[in-house]
């Protein structure tokens, strides 16, 4: 009789155990399609400012961490990734769970290697209502190793997330 009640109970705290588990993996698959955390594949379109004629597109990887930083990281069509540095930066959420915004940089070298100075990137992204999307709107900014602007653009992208 013993033994039944021990498989019992063990049986018990197992399923009390799963149920747990599956309200938890439940919460945070509702909470996770509800924010920008986490890593994303963007395609990431330069545009002229005025006109918004696009320029060829590139591939993008960004990453939104908790507590507002994020990480970039990009390479246009023909560049190397040894002209320039992974970006970094922060996101905070503005108004309305959708609207968020984002600013990072990064620096860029030339071909041997020198220090040009450092790009900025700022913009404002929507996140889609299906917790899996987004699309931005960004200035550019080229500044040279004094931190002056010698340059800009926009841009647009669509970012999908990487699970």
């Amino acid at each position: 009789m013993k033994l039944e009640r021990h498989t019992w109970g063990s049986a018990l705290a197992v399923i009390a155990l799963v149920a747990t588990a599956m309200l938890v993996t439940s919460a945070y698959s509702a909470a996770n399609s509800r924010t920008i955390e986490g890593a994303w594949r963007t395609v990431v379109t330069p545009r002229n400012c005025q006109t918004e004629a696009p320029f060829p597109s590139l591939k993008g990887l960004f990453t939104f961490h908790q507590g507002g930083t994020m990480a970039e990281y990009g390479i246009g069509p023909g560049q190397t990734p040894a002209l320039r540095s992974p970006g970094h930066g922060v996101w905070a959420r503005e108004a309305g769970w959708q609207d968020y915004s984002f600013a990072f940089t990064f620096n860029r070298y030339d071909a041997g290697g020198v220090f040009l100075g450092r790009q900025k990137i700022t913009g404002e992204l929507e996140f889609g209502e299906d917790g899996d999307t987004f699309t931005t709107r960004s200035v550019i900014e080229m500044l040279d190793v004094n931190d002056v602007v010698i340059g800009g653009g926009c841009a647009t992208a669509a970012g999908t997330r990487f699970e």
